[in-house]
């Protein structure tokens, strides 16, 4: 089940590098199974270092059903950072499923992908309300994309 929710969101990271957008894509499924909402980073086309996929994704999410995401689960390409965790944190998101870790991201594209490599786990362990938090589904494919990205440079 986790694996072809990840898969929509792979195809979403597909898009956004032809986009010109770093490789990240996200999922919002409601308790249904059915998806809310996508979306990829907009950061360059935005020119806001802040539109990652999670923060987009959380905020198109919150438009559809409001501002309670309880229930959904939120799919990601790559373990959230320390914002898009707590984006969708403070909008209740039930579970987080993520592809590869921003360590593994750091390592293959030497660092040029500039993230705060706070691990999701810690920043859901202090969060005082944790929520479900998965980690490395499909995370080789997730990760092939930086490292594409970065043969490309």
């Amino acid at each position: 089940m986790h694996a072809e929710y990840m898969r929509l969101a792979l195809t979403l990271a597909e898009k956004a590098t032809r986009a010109g957008e770093p490789p990240f894509g996200a999922l919002v499924v409601g308790p249904d199974g059915d998806v809310v909402a996508d979306s990829t980073d907009r950061v360059i086309a935005e020119a806001d270092m802040t539109r990652h996929a999670e923060v987009n994704v959380v905020r198109l999410a919150s438009r559809a059903l409001g501002p309670d995401l309880s229930g959904c689960t939120l799919y990601t390409t790559v373990e959230p950072c320390p914002m898009c965790f707590t984006s969708a944190w403070l909008a209740r998101v039930t579970r987080v499923v993520f592809g590869c870790t921003m360590d593994a991201v750091h390592s293959v594209t030497l660092g040029q992908q500039r993230e705060l490599r706070l691990p999701a786990g810690e920043v859901n362990a202090r969060s005082g309300e944790p929520v479900e938090l998965l980690g490395g589904v499909l995370a080789e494919a997730c990760l092939k994309l930086f490292e594409e990205r970065n043969d490309d440079r």
